[in-house]
């Protein structure tokens, strides 16, 4: 049985969530024994002009795995900013506009075509769930189709378009049991559709050095909150940013600082500008150093199907402070206790004060969150998790 997975963007240059999640699933299961392809467009990631061609159409190869690349639909986007603004917005659309959007939203002809002409011995994973190549690409063999669908509680979610995909295809896998929860309630319980837990992989993190990264930086023995990502509203940044104003407000004679490191641009207060660190992008060895030499992650937004940085900090054996208004993270802090979830300021500061003032506890919080991390999601338990659905999928 060949496992395909179908995705907008892939390759070196997609560095989405979904797009990583993608890519490395796909490489792990063929290092195990896995037949994996990778259905793409010819586009070069979510940040390019959809009609913007990067690839040739064709057959690539990448780590072992073989990619399929179709060119694209053209599609208006002014149409779809227009639509997308109101969804994002949740603001009421019409049925009509529904399918504007998702014509709209990256789909594939010829990718179609492929998948109707080829079905037989194949299975067909899509993922993330609200771009047009999974909203009509599933509609193709929807008895051969399965979602990882990377689901969030935002306007997509609640699309007529989005519900009709979930009662259709044969089963969906997710990325955390909270994700799977959400999922259930939004479309009555799925009773059409297989589901399963799978959860993502992370990948093993070696050799950091906690020491090199404070000289390097010129922290000194200064007690540091980490941030690790893209640095905008859909983040949550902005609520961070001004915590850890009022925090520093709160407390002037506290040497806590907040490093910042990922794309973005960011706006901090004057009266804090001191006490934060905008690194912008670093190498992979200056973020691990990161993550051990922090006082703890903190990641503040509130829609996640999974958090890989919440993760990598407690490999690096460091706690975390996540949002409690994301079920997925507040979920996985509560599992293993391994940090906090705060609602709003005043639990911010006091989770913060906590981890300042009990460093050996906060060392404990990581090593909780170590243990979790190795019991549940590495890629040995995520691709034998992944397998054994696939056997269950015998004979379709």
């Amino acid at each position: 049985m060949k496992v395909s997975f179908v995705i907008p963007f892939y390759g070196i240059y997609a560095k989405g969530g979904a797009e990583t999640l993608c890519r490395r699933l796909a490489e792990n299961l063929v290092l195990r024994g896995v037949d994996v392809e990778v259905l793409t467009t010819t586009l070069r990631d979510f940040t390019s002009h959809w009609n913007q061609l990067f690839y040739e159409p064709g057959i690539y190869n990448l780590n072992g795995v073989t990619i399929r690349r179709f060119n694209p639909a053209l599609v208006d986007t002014s149409v779809f900013g227009a639509i997308n603004h109101r969804i994002i917005a949740r603001e009421p659309i019409t049925s009509t506009e529904e399918v504007d959007y998702m014509i709209n939203a990256v789909h594939s002809d010829a990718m179609y075509s492929f998948i109707g002409d080829n079905h037989h011995g194949r299975l067909y994973f899509f993922l993330p769930y609200l771009f047009g190549t999974s909203l009509k690409g599933s509609s193709i063999v929807p008895q051969k189709s399965f979602l990882i669908p990377c689901l969030h509680d935002e306007g997509y979610a609640y699309l007529d378009v989005t519900r009709r995909m979930f009662a259709r295809v044969n089963g969906a896998l997710f990325n955390s049991k909270a994700e799977m929860r959400l999922a259930n309630r939004i479309y009555g319980g799925l009773p059409l559709c297989e589901q399963a837990f799978i959860g993502v992989g992370v990948d093993r993190i070696y050799g950091p050095d906690a020491a090199g990264f404070r000289e390097k930086y010129k922290l000194g023995d200064s007690p540091f909150i980490l941030y690790a990502g893209r640095r905008d509203a859909t983040k949550n940044t902005p609520a961070l940013i001004e915590y850890f104003a009022r925090f520093s407000r709160m407390y002037p004679k506290s040497a806590l600082k907040l490093v910042l490191i990922g794309p973005g641009e960011v706006s901090v207060p004057e009266d804090v500008a001191g006490n934060v660190m905008d690194l912008g992008f670093v190498s992979l060895e200056d973020k691990k150093n990161a993550y051990s030499a922090a006082t703890a992650l903190c990641q503040p937004s509130l829609n996640e199907s999974f958090s890989l940085v919440m993760m990598e900090s407690w490999l690096m054996q460091r706690p975390v402070l996540v949002h409690s208004a994301c079920e997925v993270m507040k979920e996985g802090v509560e599992e293993c206790g391994g940090g906090f979830a705060f609602g709003n300021f005043p639990e911010f500061a006091e989770s913060v004060g906590y981890l300042l003032e009990n460093p050996s506890e906060a060392s404990e919080m990581g090593r909780r969150g170590r243990r979790y991390v190795l019991e549940n999601f590495t890629w040995d338990i995520v691709c034998g998790r992944f397998k054994r659905f696939l056997s269950a999928c015998e004979g379709l």
